[in-house]
């Protein structure tokens, strides 16, 4: 059975800076991993098909989420349309899979659950409120380092320590800055397809946690060089539990005229204080419905 959200119920949530809504609902199996013995070096096999609900929640910039919510297990109200209860469904908000689209952060959240809807059953309604951690994206100052390799500067990243309003009244959490190194490793000038190329590798140590989103190239206009990251090795990122931060990224790009210098700049993540989403949302087989208040009624969208 494939399900669809049909309706995302309450004007408390229109007002909050997280919106959220059902991304997908269906049976779909678990991959678990299988050991017969000491000699059975294991497999996945696939369990059973579950109903799992798929949330959808979004934030717009300068808001986001971070990569790690540390959430914790978090737990929903569910009815049919007789009004039964069923089990509560419990979602899992530890480390959120996210993706930034025309300046909305959208991140997925998953939950299962313990009890099946009977056959009879037209639409479920899942009710509660989720404890969402939310960031703020963050640009440093641009750090000009000489095009070769070993060049390095020390750097202190500002958190913005100003508290400001972050959608709902929610306040800024302000933290203190953080210092660290920036340095060049492997950095070369090469010809692809005609064009004159450029290879760098970027090297971030911060002694802190540190949620860095990309490294940016800058001409001396300060407009963004587009490049292409071949490989990124990083450890501590996201608000991990690791007290330091360490990223290293090959980037790839066409060579500016003057590469005498290197002008990088940083996008990274603040971590805000976290909002309560209330969750009301009725969910069956016919698509969405959006509440029409002045003609008391609810208007289908297919």
């Amino acid at each position: 059975m494939a399900w669809a959200a049909v309706m995302n119920g309450g004007h408390a949530a229109e007002e909050n800076p997280v919106k959220v809504g059902v991304g997908h609902v269906g049976w779909e199996p678990h991959l678990m991993w299988h050991c017969s013995g000491e000699e059975d070096l294991g497999d996945f096999k696939e369990t059973e098909p579950e109903l799992r609900i798929s949330l959808m929640l979004s934030a717009r910039e300068p808001l986001c989420f971070p990569k790690y919510a540390y959430g914790g297990k978090q737990v929903l109200e569910l009815i049919d349309s007789s009004g039964r209860k069923l089990a509560p469904v419990t979602f899992d908000l530890e480390q959120l899979f996210q993706r930034q689209e025309q300046g909305v952060t959208y991140a997925n959240v998953a939950g299962t659950l313990k009890e099946a809807p009977g056959p009879d059953i037209s639409w479920l309604r899942l009710r509660g409120e989720l404890t969402m951690p939310l960031a703020r994206f963050q640009q440093s100052p641009v750090y000009e380092l000489a095009f070769q390799s070993g060049a390095q500067m020390d750097i202190l990243l500002h958190n913005d320590s100003a508290e400001e309003e972050a959608g709902n009244g929610d306040i800024v959490v302000g933290e203190d800055g953080s210092v660290g190194k920036l340095s060049l490793g492997e950095c070369g000038i090469f010809e692809k397809e005609g064009k004159k190329m450029a290879r760098v590798e970027i090297v971030l140590e911060i002694e802190s946690h540190f949620d860095l989103t990309d490294f940016q190239i800058l001409n001396d206009r300060n407009g963004v060089l587009e490049s292409t990251c071949l490989s990124r090795i990083a450890s501590g990122e996201g608000f991990s539990f690791s007290p330091f931060c360490y990223v290293k990224s090959l980037l790839e790009l066409e060579a500016p005229e003057d590469l005498r210098k290197l002008r990088i700049r940083l996008l990274y993540k603040v971590r805000q204080k976290a909002v309560t989403v209330p969750v009301d949302i009725k969910f069956g087989m016919r698509g969405e419905i959006r509440e029409e208040p002045e003609k008391g009624k609810g208007a289908l969208l297919r």
